[in-house]
């Protein structure tokens, strides 16, 4: 993907990786100074209360998984989080989110329904 040219902030003194579709600018928060991918939406079935059976609070969810990394830094992370919640959030170093993709699909290959 082609991005138009603009100004480069004053802080941005290093390249963005090319899977970055953030746009910087000279007045972002140094919180938000971060390279982002596009985000994915998955819709999901998944529950996150205590409860017997776990199954009852299973309920329709939008997942949103996107990859991003701090500018200056080496740690690039992958966030899974529910767009319409508060919680829960799962972020992970891009080297964790590998091993479990790993394990779940071992585990999939393993599960009869």
């Amino acid at each position: 993907m082609t991005r138009p040219e603009r100004p480069v902030p004053s802080w941005l003194a290093e390249h963005c990786p090319p899977w970055c579709v953030r746009e910087h600018h000279e007045g972002d928060h140094v919180e938000d100074r971060y390279h982002q991918d596009e985000p994915g939406i998955y819709p999901v079935v998944g529950g996150t209360a205590d409860t017997v059976p776990i199954t009852s609070s299973l309920e329709a969810v939008e997942l949103v998984v996107r990859r991003g990394r701090h500018v200056g830094e080496s740690v690039t992370w992958v966030a899974v989080e529910a767009i319409d919640r508060t919680g829960p959030r799962l972020l992970l170093t891009l080297e964790s989110a590998r091993h479990l993709a790993s394990h779940l699909v071992r585990r999939l290959g393993t599960v009869d329904g």
